[in-house]
């Protein structure tokens, strides 16, 4: 009976002693990443960047529909390695996976959005560019 309580014992303190190095581990993990940048706003005055390739057709299906419903936005190549840079910079900041994504990528006053349906872009650009 003796020898069973010590083995219970055993197994709490090796149970105890696993989840604080867990604990540890997490915290270190926390700790130990760099801080992460906030973005800031391209521009003053509200605003819609789309970054995109021009022989993309999800690109093109999305600036086509931008066009038609008359709302005014800024192309940016993501072939261009220092507009790409940027987007990702942007993307990392914002939370987004980088290393793989669909195009277009959109920043409406700020707030990123990767491959956006583009009826409810519109929308959101008819209210917030006003």
């Amino acid at each position: 009976r003796s020898r069973l309580r010590q083995t219970d014992l055993s197994m709490r303190n090796l149970l105890l002693l696993l989840a604080l190095c867990g604990g540890g581990y997490q915290a270190w993990e926390h700790y130990s990443q760099p801080a992460r940048e906030t973005n800031v706003p391209l521009h003053a005055e509200p605003y819609l960047a789309v970054y995109g390739r021009t022989a993309c057709g999800y690109t093109q299906a999305t600036l086509r529909q931008l066009n038609q419903a008359g709302i005014r936005y800024r192309f940016h190549s993501v072939d261009e390695p220092a507009v790409a840079d940027l987007l990702h910079r942007r993307m990392q900041n914002a939370g987004l996976e980088v290393r793989r994504y669909l195009l277009p990528v959109v920043d409406l006053n700020n707030a990123l959005t990767v491959h956006p349906d583009n009826g409810e872009l519109v929308a959101q650009a008819r209210q917030q560019l006003r």
